[in-house]
């Protein structure tokens, strides 16, 4: 889900390394800033500034944040302004053809909030059409960013697809807009490509950024805003980009979903492409397995995230909370993740509810089942063409081990050459940091031409 380091304070040390991976997580995700659209005068943080000072020194330590953290996210809202949202602003008319590019500007990267570290690469918004799981023409947006490394290994110099993990769902949270901000948390995985020599394509997924509701979580919506964003970053007449460049997708928690229902649904969607392999990072391909095993936990706000994206397909959730749920809700579907985390972070669920039922329990109701069901990736008749590596942590907190697994097995199954790795970091946010190494080795592996072997015989 998050990808970066920092720095902690003794007290901190203390912790156990689940405790401290996780705080640096939540360190991290409180880069993103609140949505620009927040009611005036409400409180973008779940009510956290209006607690007395002890309560909140209390609830910090709890969850591994200190008042510095909170400083630099509250700066970093005084910087969203500075970002034009014109550019998001969907035209009555869209392209004829998915991909298409309604428009594209120059833009800028930081890797940090004061704009001190720009990448080497220059950077090109831009936004273009994808299609929905409605079967609907929409538009969404991304970033392509163009290496100015050298490109030192065999053939043409290729381009990666990286989708990111949560952000949240204001518009705010887009990444493309955080990447302006120095606050996109990606930015040690982009970086990584851009040194190596990669260009990159790094889409905001529908719905985040742009009009309508981000819909979070849905296979087909995500599959095809990463490969239409591959399609849109070959128009752009940048040198080596262009219909016949070799492709490779990456991503890590939704990003490792998103890059997962990517890889399955290319053959049929966008058979064009040149996609040569996929690297996914614990994917989150079982969402009522996922669903279950954050229930009343540090990261059950992202339950309300699955919500909304279901309510959106016009699946009644919303009816099925009480009045304190409906309000943890509404603010979920305009919050980015550090105000989600921070608002509901082990509140049992079942104190939410109408009725009274956990929220694992209400997974198993029809008109939701069958949402869910069909976001799961790995099922019968969709698979890749390409070689795939899953990595994931058997110590994952959030996206449980058992769906990177059974994912693997089920590709297995179709006759797909997997490459299962067992990360040896524990928890969600720690291992998303050994990934990007892993990540960056394994593409290494495949631009050279290494014949990649085959875990399947293990699973």
């Amino acid at each position: 889900m998050l990808m970066a380091a920092s720095t902690t304070r003794p007290s901190s040390l203390r912790r156990s390394a689940g405790a401290l991976a996780l705080g640096v997580g939540l360190l991290l995700a409180g880069l993103q800033p609140a949505n620009a659209q927040s009611a005036a005068g409400s409180a973008p943080d779940g009510g956290f500034s209006e607690l007395p000072r002890s309560e909140q020194d209390q609830k910090l330590q709890e969850q591994g944040l200190t008042r510095d953290d909170l400083a630099r996210e509250d700066a970093l809202k005084k910087l969203r302004s500075s970002t034009d949202t014109d550019f998001y602003s969907t035209p009555a008319q869209l392209p004829a053809a998915n991909g298409g590019v309604v428009r594209s500007e120059p833009s800028t990267f930081y890797l940090d909030p004061v704009k001190l570290i720009k990448p080497n690469a220059s950077a090109t918004r831009i936004m273009y059409r994808t299609t929905n799981s409605k079967n609907q023409a929409v538009a969404t947006t991304g970033t392509v960013l163009q290496s100015k490394a050298a490109w030192r290994k065999p053939g043409p110099r290729p381009l990666v697809v990286l989708s990111s993990g949560t952000q949240g769902m204001g518009d705010s949270c887009a990444p493309s807009r955080q990447m302006a901000m120095g606050t996109n948390y990606e930015g040690l995985s982009l970086a990584g490509l851009i040194n190596a020599g990669y260009n990159v394509v790094a889409p905001d997924y529908i719905g985040l950024g742009t009009d309508g509701a981000h819909t979070y979580m849905n296979r087909v919506d995500q599959a095809h805003a990463v490969l239409d964003a591959v399609r849109g970053a070959q128009q752009l007449g940048m040198e080596g980009v262009d219909a016949k460049t070799p492709v490779a997708a990456v991503g890590y928690s939704q990003g490792g979903g998103a890059t997962a229902a990517a890889a399955e649904s290319a053959p049929e969607y966008a058979p064009e492409v040149q996609l040569k392999s996929a690297w996914v990072g614990a994917p989150p391909a079982d969402l009522t397995l996922t669903g279950q095993h954050i229930d009343s936990s540090l990261f059950s706000g992202l339950s309300f995230y699955v919500m909304g994206a279901a309510e959106d397909s016009g699946v009644a959730v919303r009816d099925r909370l009480n009045a304190e749920g409906q309000r943890r809700y509404d603010k979920a579907q305009d919050s980015c993740l550090v105000g989600t985390v921070l608002s509901d972070a082990l509140v049992p669920s079942e104190k939410l509810t109408a009725d009274g039922r956990s929220f694992s329990q209400l997974l198993g109701d029809p008109a939701l089942k069958a949402y869910l069901d069909e976001q799961t990736i790995g099922a019968a008749g969709r698979h890749p063409r390409v070689p795939v590596r899953i990595a994931h942590t058997v110590a994952d907190d959030v996206v449980p081990y058992q769906s990177g697994r059974r994912l693997a097995q089920k590709w297995c199954a179709s006759g797909v050459n997997v490459s299962m790795q067992t990360l040896a970091t524990p928890t969600h946010v720690g291992a998303s940091l050994e990934g990007i190494p892993s990540m960056l080795v394994y593409l290494d592996a495949r631009f050279k031409g290494i014949p990649q072997t085959s875990s399947c015989w293990r699973l």
